[in-house]
């Protein structure tokens, strides 16, 4: 009995202790290799040959959708665009639009991107590789009237648009008194009202 009880402490320890400090151990290294590997400042690429050469293709197809806006003249133009062929695309496949606004101005959200490049954590060398132009873009908020599938059937239309969209949202409103006497088509249900928000991308001359 003596020899069961002085022996009893020494195997929990090997089968139990440490088994479970040798983990913690292990868990631990593996923690501190993590920090470590998020401090260590990721070496800056520069574009390969063949990717600068795609880039620089005067006749890339890429060029027809991510357009170059030089001007308030041009951003209203490549906003006539993108109505025309959003309008065509829906069209072509049965989805009716009640209306369209273009909202110009900078939707931010908790998706956004920073408005300005986020500041490096380590300093820079010299730029040698710095982009002739940044992203721009906007959003077409288009009003789908109907049952809530059809913003589902706008959805698979806008794959149809050459134009560089992505769909940044959906809302909903509900009023009930807003269709009364101003003659406008009732919607599915009195006063509800859907739209698809669609963010247009561009490019802008950098400075």
């Amino acid at each position: 009995m003596g020899l069961v009880l002085a022996g009893l402490p020494v195997l929990i320890a090997a089968l139990i202790v440490l088994p479970s400090l040798r983990r913690t151990d292990a868990l631990k290294r593996r923690i501190q290799a993590a920090h470590d590997l998020g401090r260590e400042a990721r070496p800056f690429v520069p574009v390969g040959r063949e990717e600068r050469a795609f880039l620089e293709d005067p006749g890339a197809s890429w060029r027809s959708r991510l357009p170059v806006v030089r001007g308030d003249g041009a951003r209203l133009a490549q906003v006539d665009r993108v109505v025309s062929e959003v309008s065509e695309a829906f069209r072509a496949r049965g989805v009716r639009i009640a209306g369209m606004k273009a909202l110009l101005a900078p939707v931010d959200g908790a998706f956004s991107l920073p408005a300005g490049p986020l500041r490096p954590a380590f300093p820079r060398r010299a730029a040698t590789d710095l982009p002739e132009h940044r992203v721009g873009g906007w959003v077409l908020e288009v009003e789908v009237p109907g049952a809530t599938g059809e913003l589902f059937r706008a959805l698979a239309a806008v794959g149809a648009v050459n134009a560089l969209l992505e769909p940044a949202g959906l809302r909903w409103e509900v009023d009930p008194g807003r269709d009364k006497g101003r003659g406008r088509k009732p919607a599915a249900r009195p006063g509800h009202h859907q739209y698809l928000l669609l963010r247009n991308y561009y490019l802008e001359p950098g400075s």
